[in-house]
């Protein structure tokens, strides 16, 4: 039988099972490096669209995406997601067929827009038009009116919010100066976050803490995208959904024929059709009474009307209220909303009951933008002809909210992807470098613990190695026997003695623990017994003692060795944490690991920003290992070899 194809087909069995076994790291290794990439698609996501799930995610190159991202993360945060649905979503379910299957369409966490979004030429005469009277608007229009965009839903990384919190470092440069200006403590400027506005509420009217006072200031100053106009329609529209659930039933009680809740106007007189009793109950009770201002001469006499019925004697009005009024006609009702509370009280009881309602004067933002473009164009058929449109009347033009989002993406495309890609390491990279010392401790517990690791192993190995003690497997046995208990194990009994030497919360706690390990002087003393003996013996004949012996000669020498036991060592101390919070409890001496946990239940509902915590403590690891791949393969390689 001839021996060279024999020969042939090994060869080429072996050359397979190398390739079946190299195909298997690479598998291998891409089951760890894609959970990777996972967490770093997800940490420049958001609420929108971390539930993807998706190494790239769809805005960093599609525009289509990135513009129902830029849409969602504009309006949903608070109520104005609302206004955003009316805006830009019929409300059919979007369902589509996978067999025979139906399911929603969803884009993250919301569906995608039920109608497909406008596009607009941005060079059109009736566009800019259209625009240009919105924007010259909105910018007259007084701050009352308007409601701000861009909140993010739980941590302040809106833009608006980041905005505020540049505006409040601006103001306030310490902060120490923040906390005795503010009735709160937060840590950073990276924490202030916006105070609570209630634009559609019934009854709310802006505090008058120095903060809302900072926050009504730093509005005067933002750029026009960030700023919403509160119109009626949607909170009418709203109040209507809410009563009849289904456009079908509107239409049988009124007689209409609408298609959707979105298509009915907001009247501002009462309307004479069937629709004019829940109007009215809008008026008194949804609309937010800062847009409703009372005729004087219409409402005094029922307002005195009103007291007299509720309190009969002034004397009794005065002790309620406070007043000193000679008489009830003396009283003089306000034609605006009160801010006080007794005073609130009494005039919001009076507008919800008793005020006519040809007292009531509705000056809403829709009602000064009708009157803004009858003023300029005095007639509704120049209007049509400038917008290319066929509106009826000046309150019918809806204001240019889709064209404005349209503009503002396509003048901001760049900077709006950038801003959603950095975010939340922005948000990240501040609370570690502006927050407590985390970041110095972890520098220096790691450059403690890799000196002491390369500096007390090679000694007790070195000694071990250079003297041949009868009891030396003995000790190599019990250094080794320290590696077959899992680490928790010896955590009680260490922090009890750690505890007992009155070293809780100190360096000293840290690294202590960890100042020798058998391993490392097993593996040492190995690699020593296996250097040459004639080395040593040269170094003897020239007067070399035993400790310039080991520092000129076994210790270069070692250098791939050590150099594999400082990079474990790094790799050990730089991700600490149990060990670390257990006897760091102090904030003062928190390690990165620590506070990043501790950072991580407070965005708890944020997995997003969580990932990209995770992506930055992993990236000194990373630039640490990739970078020393040869010290580890010589490491490796050289202890085989010798």
């Amino acid at each position: 039988m001839p021996i060279i194809p024999e020969i042939g087909r090994r060869s080429l069995k072996m050359r397979m099972l190398i390739a079946t076994v190299y195909l298997v790291l690479i598998l291998g290794a891409v089951t760890t490096v894609y959970p990777f990439l996972m967490m770093v698609g997800t940490s420049v996501a958001s609420l929108t669209d971390y539930e993807q799930y998706s190494v790239v995610p769809r805005y960093l190159y599609d525009d289509a995406a990135l513009r129902v991202k830029y849409l969602q993360e504009k309006y949903r945060p608070t109520q104005q997601f609302d206004t955003f649905k009316l805006r830009y979503e019929t409300h059919e379910p979007i369902e589509t067929m996978q067999g025979d299957m139906k399911v929603t369409k969803t884009y993250g966490r919301f569906a995608e827009m039920a109608t497909v979004l406008k596009t607009y030429d941005l060079g059109s005469l009736a566009f800019k038009a259209r625009l240009g009277d919105w924007l010259e608007f909105k910018k007259q229009l007084p701050r009352k009116y308007c409601d701000t965009y861009f909140h993010s839903n739980i941590y302040p990384i809106g833009e608006v919010e980041v905005a505020f919190q540049n505006f409040m470092q601006k103001k306030y440069p310490t902060i120490a100066i923040l906390h005795t200006s503010l009735e709160e403590l937060p840590n950073d400027y990276v924490t202030v976050s916006p105070p609570y506005d209630a634009y559609d509420r019934h009854s709310w009217y802006p505090a008058r803490d120095r903060k809302s006072l900072d926050w009504a200031e730093f509005r005067e100053t933002v750029p026009l995208h960030m700023l919403n106009v509160m119109t009626m329609r949607p909170m009418y529209e709203r109040f209507l959904n809410e009563r009849f659930n289904n456009i079908k039933l509107l239409n049988d009680a009124w007689g209409t024929s609408y298609n959707y809740f979105w298509e009915i106007e907001f009247p501002t007189t009462k309307p004479a059709d069937k629709s004019a009793a829940l109007w009215e109950e809008f008026v008194r009770k949804k609309l937010p009474m800062r847009y409703a201002h009372l005729d004087l001469e219409k409402c005094q006499p029922s307002f005195t009307e009103f007291l007299r019925e509720k309190y009969a004697t002034v004397e009794k009005y005065n002790g309620l209220m406070s007043d000193k009024a000679t008489s009830l006609e003396a009283v003089k009702l306000v034609p605006d909303m009160p801010e006080t509370s007794l005073e609130l009280a009494l005039w919001q009881e009076y507008y919800e009951q008793h005020a006519p309602l040809e007292g009531i004067v509705i000056d809403t933002a829709d009602v000064r933008f009708s009157k803004f473009l009858e003023d300029k164009y005095k007639d509704v058929a120049a209007v049509n002809k400038a917008y290319g449109t066929s509106y009826a009347s000046f309150a019918s033009i809806t204001p240019a909210f889709q064209e404005e989002d349209y503009a503002d993406l396509a003048a901001r495309h760049s900077e709006i992807r950038k801003d959603y890609f950095a975010r939340n390491y922005i948000l990240v990279v501040k609370q570690v470098f502006l927050q407590g010392r985390a970041l110095f401790n972890t520098f220096l517990l790691v450059f403690l613990t890799v000196l002491t690791q390369v500096t007390i192993n090679p000694l007790a190995a070195y000694a071990l190695s250079r003297y041949r003690l009868r009891y030396t497997p003995q000790v190599l046995i019990f250094m080794l026997a320290t590696m077959a208990f899992p680490a928790e194990v010896a955590m009680i009994p260490n922090f009890l003695l750690i505890r007992d030497l009155g070293l809780l919360n100190s360096f000293a706690a840290l690294i202590l623990p960890g100042l020798a390990s058998g391993y490392s002087v097993f593996l040492l003393k190995g690699f020593f017994d296996s250097l040459p003996a004639e080395l040593y013996e040269a170094g003897s004949i020239d007067g070399a003692n035993e400790f310039r012996m080991f520092w000129t000669i076994t210790m270069p020498l070692s250098l791939p060795i050590l150099s594999v036991i400082a990079l474990f060592a790094f790799a050990g101390a730089y991700g600490s944490f149990l060990w670390a919070v257990t006897t760091c409890q102090n904030p003062k001496m928190w390690t990165l690991m620590v506070f990043l946990q501790q950072f991580q239940i407070n965005a708890g509902s944020c997995p997003y920003i969580i990932m990209a915590s995770l992506v930055v403590a992993a990236i000194p690891t990373i630039i640490v290992f990739l970078s020393a791949q040869k010290v580890l393969m010589k490491g490796i390689v050289v202890p085989t070899m010798k």
